[in-house]
């Protein structure tokens, strides 16, 4: 992709989020999929989630 300046700007934004999470290594990961109000993965929602905000056309 083309790296444009909003992109760009994109990238540093997401960095200096990332940079500041501070990590417990005493704690046990947790996964939790946000496409499910109960947080358990679903093929329905991961279907949702692949053409979410995608235009069909026929």
């Amino acid at each position: 992709p083309e790296m444009t300046e909003p992109i760009l700007n994109e990238y540093h934004t997401l960095w200096a989020w990332t940079a500041r999470v501070e990590l417990d290594h005493f704690k046990q990961d947790e996964v939790s999929w946000a496409w499910e109000t109960s947080g358990s993965f679903s093929m329905r929602t991961a279907y949702a989630a692949k053409f979410w905000g995608r235009e069909v056309t026929p």
